[in-house]
This record gives structure tokens, C-alpha cells and sequence, in this order.
């Protein structure tokens, strides 16, 4: 979140951040976001090659409210195998997400 441009408080309030990314996120309509994720990376990054497969976890309350001019960084299914579509940001060699990895998967 404070890679982001604007992080938005409970109370309604908008807070320029780092402005790294081009995102804003926000406490106002807190909604949970809880548990494991199974992320596949879609481009090049320090982390891997597209295609590089990563357990992790999600626990937060914030939510994306915009986010523009930035790679998509990971295709990620939930742990019933459910798509959660794109999550997280890639600008150049700034990247982000909510998503906490933990290991890469292991394949079969």
C-alpha cells in the first residue's frame, strides 16, 4: 500500500504515499481478504519467469480502489483452485502485492 500513490484511512481521508506504483488503496469500506493463494508470475521479475508458480497467503482489510499504467504481476487462484484473477503491480523494478509468499509450489 505505501508503494502506492494515495492510501485512503477509515475515515474517508486520501494520504499521498511513496507513488511507486500507481494504485490507490483504502480502510474506508473495510472488507477481509484471508487466506491461501496459489500465484503463477506473468512476466520477468527478480522472483522468476513467467510462469513461476508460488504458494503464499492473504490477510488484510484494505481494498484496491484504482490502479493504472502498471504490468499485472501474478494470475492467482485461491486454495480450492478458484480464480482471483490479477493481483499486484509491476513498474519497472518496483513490485507489489497483498499477497505474502511463502515458497514456490511444488509441481505433480
Amino acid at each position: 500500500m505505501v508503494l502506492g500513490e494515495v492510501l485512503v484511512d477509515a475515515a474517508g481521508r486520501g494520504r499521498r504515499v511513496a507513488g511507486l506504483l500507481p494504485l490507490v488503496t483504502s480502510f474506508a469500506e473495510r472488507r477481509l481478504h484471508l487466506g491461501y493463494r496459489c500465484a503463477t508470475m506473468l512476466g520477468e521479475n527478480p522472483l522468476g519467469a513467467p510462469g513461476a508458480r508460488f504458494c503464499g497467503h492473504e490477510f488484510h482489510y484494505a481494498s484496491v480502489v484504482e490502479e493504472r499504467g502498471a504490468h499485472q504481476l501474478l494470475s492467482v487462484t485461491d486454495a480450492s483452485g478458484i480464480s482471483l484473477g490479477g493481483y499486484g503491480l509491476q513498474r519497472g523494478s518496483v513490485f507489489g502485492s497483498f499477497i505474502h509468499l511463502i515458497d514456490r509450489c511444488k509441481e505433480g
